[in-house]
């Protein structure tokens, strides 16, 4: 219990100094990926071993041998404004490694994004970083440019059912080339927690600087085995999203549909194979 004690002490330390320095300068929102995490709400910080956390919180890198996944998410079913995703991670003796591969837009504007994880733990405690190069590319004559952003992410294994998890995005506070327009900085904590064998609730909140916090969460419940419905709502902006996925011993597969006011719906699938 002593040892319990001070490790939940640490780890209190730890995440009141990353909010300290998150908030000392203006962030800006962005989303998580995964149509687990899109139908949950957009929750991704304390959703332990998720296929996504390459990009949702390095802390919680799966620590399956092998884990690859792709994704693709369509705002409003407008087919130029898209995100298409590929991620990996695999386990080896010195912690877990992950690679991630992100496209947003189309021909006239786009970023790319990709992205190295780095993931290890000491006792209960889960902490992990990534560096991640952005690439915008525009139409016309407005050219290109590139950024390296640095992400971090800690977690804490309270009990086997209850998780608390936070990440902060572009710590390093990047910057598009010669110009002044940042990357996006984003700071999100959240919970995870699971009140049966087959239900897992969660809850966080990610703080932009320049606009309202947001409040994001969700529920899956376990309908019968390996099949799963899950439902989640955010604030700032509003949204309603739900729902399904099938999970196999070897790949799984994740289903959403996201409400948001005004723009309509957006649909989300993603695809993880295990070896």
């Amino acid at each position: 219990m002593v040892r319990r004690s001070r490790i939940i002490s640490l780890f209190i330390i730890t995440i009141s100094c990353l909010f300290v320095v998150i908030l000392s300068e203006p962030v800006l929102a962005q989303t998580s990926l995964g149509a687990k995490s899109m139908a949950m709400g957009q929750t991704g910080a304390a959703l332990p071993f998720d296929s996504w956390s390459v990009f949702n919180n390095p802390a919680l890198l799966s620590p399956d041998e092998l884990n690859i996944s792709f994704y693709g998410f369509r705002y409003a079913g407008i087919s130029e404004i898209s995100d298409m995703a590929a991620a990996g991670n695999f386990r080896s003796k010195i912690g877990v490694f992950g690679v991630g591969i992100h496209r947003y837009g189309f021909n006239l504007f786009n970023e790319n994004q990709f992205r190295l994880v780095y993931k290890n733990r000491f006792d209960h405690i889960h902490f992990g970083i990534s560096a991640g190069y952005f690439h915008i590319l525009q139409g016309g004559e407005y050219g290109s440019a590139g950024a390296l952003g640095i992400d971090a992410g800690i977690a804490l294994q309270v009990t086997s059912s209850f998780w608390i998890g936070v990440r902060t995005k572009n710590i390093n506070q990047p910057k598009y080339g010669d110009t002044d327009e940042e990357l996006p900085r984003e700071f999100s904590g959240g919970l995870s927690f699971n009140p049966t064998e087959r239900s897992q609730l969660v809850a966080e909140v990610t703080k932009d600087v320049m606009f309202p916090a947001s409040f994001r969460t969700g529920l899956e419940v376990e309908l019968f085995k390996g099949f799963t419905t899950r439902a989640g709502v955010t604030t700032n902006p509003s949204t309603y999203s739900f729902g399904f996925g099938y999970d196999h011993s070897s790949w799984s597969i994740n289903f959403a549909i996201q409400q948001h006011n005004p723009l309509g719906l957006s649909p989300a699938l993603d695809l993880s194979i295990r070896l």
